[in-house]
This record gives C-alpha cells, structure tokens and sequence, in this order.
C-alpha cells in the first residue's frame, strides 16, 4: 500500500497501512437473506480521509479496500462515527484542518460560512464536581434542606369505608343498623315459621290426609270392575310385547 495522497504523504508514513490490511483480510460473507440482496460480502471500517479540495483524492484511494473519502464541507455522521461508535482513525489534510474554523467557528468567532452558527460550548470549565458544590459562592444560595415531609392524605372510598361514609351522612351508621336488624329479625320470622311447620300436628294433619286419600282412590263396585279387568289386561299386552 503506497499509494499517495494529493499532498505526497504515503500511507505507510503515517501509520495507515495496519489499518487497511486489518479491514482488508475482515472481507467475508454476510449472514442471512442479506447476500442475495445485493450485499454479500461485510468488511470492518479503515481510515477515512478527510480533504478541503479533490485534486484526484477521491480517484486515488477509491480502489483500496476499507478506505473512505470525505470533502471537509460535507462530513458525515455515519463516516466520522461508524455504528455510534466514535474514535475512527482519520487523515486529516492540512487544507481541511485550516478550513474547519471557517466552517464552524471558534469559541470566540462565529462562522462565516454558516449565517448565525456558533459551536456548541463546554457547559463546565471545571471538571472538579464536588469541589464546585461545596464552595461557598454554591451553598449561599442553595435552599435548606427539608426536615419534615407532609404526606398527601390517602383518599378512601366512601362506599367501602364507613369511617369516610360518616363524614359525608352522618344518618349512614343509623340507615345501616335498622338495616341491619330488620334482617335479623327477618331471619327470626323465617326460622320461626319453619319450626311451626315443621311441629308434630302438622306431620299428623299431613299423615291423616294421606290415608284419606288412599281410602279415595280404592274404587268398588260395578261401575268399576270394566275399568280394572281392561286396566289389567292392558299391562299384560304391553309385558308380553316387552
């Protein structure tokens, strides 16, 4: 690999040619549907090249495997930081070092080629945290801390609670104990009226008419005797056809 540059630097002379074997010799086939979709083969990232002009950059390196080219003005995201992953070895051409102040300012200078861009700013010049929180200039203006914690109040539900039904209708604890023993006595009535029937006089009452009603149904006499000889030999058809 020494190939070269517009600015005449080899990659063998900045430490570039590692790189490039390692994503060379990482070729291989993809997993999955992918290879028949028209990306069969995967490959690791190698260095990226960064330049302000072309001059035959993009023509030179676009023939070695894993190596990418960017113009300065058009970086990329997914170039620069592959995956989310940042820390990419990238070749910086002098042109485009010198160019990116003008692309996007300084902490002092805005841009001038960008109407109104100003770099994002570091949001702590001290990195020494708990050195900033206990200075004086930080715990004269921070409030006290809270001894005390007044807890929200939890709300019950009236139609389960009766303490909180209370609050609400104070006639709820009367309604609910003549509800209650107009039950009880409810009950009472049932349990009593189930013993009446139940009482020895009632059983004799049920056993006389029983035995009335035997006495009845036992039919003598001519204008019956017809009726139980065609009765009987009805059974004795339907036994002999069984």
């Amino acid at each position: 690999m020494l190939r070269r540059d517009a600015g005449g630097v080899g990659q063998a002379q900045v430490g570039a040619n590692v790189d490039v074997e390692k994503a060379k010799s990482s070729r291989a086939v993809r997993a999955g549907k992918g290879k028949m979709r028209n990306r069969r083969y995967v490959a690791r990232k190698g260095p990226l090249v960064v330049y302000s002009n072309d001059e035959g950059i993009s023509r030179s390196f676009r023939n070695i495997p894993g190596v990418e080219v960017a113009c300065v003005e058009r970086l990329n995201l997914l170039q620069l930081a592959p995956g989310g992953h940042a820390g990419r070895f990238i070749v910086w051409t002098k042109g485009a070092v010198e160019k990116l102040n003008g692309l996007y300012g300084t902490a002092t200078a805005k841009s001038t080629s960008k109407k109104g861009y100003t770099p994002m700013r570091p949001l702590m010049a001290n990195s020494d945290l708990n050195r900033i929180i206990n200075s004086d200039e930080i715990q004269s203006i921070v409030n006290a801390p809270k001894t005390s914690c007044a807890r929200a109040p939890l709300k019950k539900n009236p139609l389960k609670n009766l303490g909180a039904m209370l609050k609400l209708n104070p006639y709820a604890q009367t309604a609910t104990r003549m509800q209650l023993l107009a039950e009880a006595n409810r009950k009472a009535g049932k349990t009593k009226k189930v013993a009446s029937a139940r009482s020895k006089t009632t059983k004799a009452v049920g056993a006389k008419f029983y035995k009335q009603m035997i006495v009845d149904s036992d039919y003598v006499g001519d204008r019956y005797d017809n009726f139980s000889s065609w009765l009987t030999q009805g059974q004795g058809e339907a036994a002999a056809d069984e």
